[in-house]
């Protein structure tokens, strides 16, 4: 899963992000040590998410310092991806299986 480029981003999913960023900044700014359950708790209420999604956040945060860190990225495999390799899919087509069906 690779991460969006700047000029791929939504712009409301971007404000968000610099939403959630200002909010996450202002939150550790005051904190040298460990947050209480109750801080986190109170920060995940300002941002509308769970503590455990807050957590989350606070931790890309850290480790990536920018906006860019907590933008949503899609889940799952990118569209068109195949599980296969190109000889294995070449097998089941000569067999006649199409294993996409039997996944969706």
């Amino acid at each position: 899963m690779s991460d969006p480029l700047p000029d791929e981003i939504d712009e409301a999913l971007w404000e968000e992000s610099c939403r959630r960023a200002d909010a996450i900044r202002r939150f550790l700014r005051h904190r040298t040590g460990r947050t209480t359950t109750a801080e986190v708790s109170e920060l995940a209420a300002e941002l509308g998410l769970s503590q455990a999604t807050t957590y989350r956040l606070i931790k890309l945060f850290r480790a990536g310092g920018t906006v860019h860190s907590l933008v949503e990225r899609k889940r799952g495999r990118p569209q068109g991806h195949r599980s296969l390799d190109e000889k294995r899919e070449e097998i089941l087509r000569l067999v006649g299986i199409n294993y996409q069906a039997t996944i969706d």
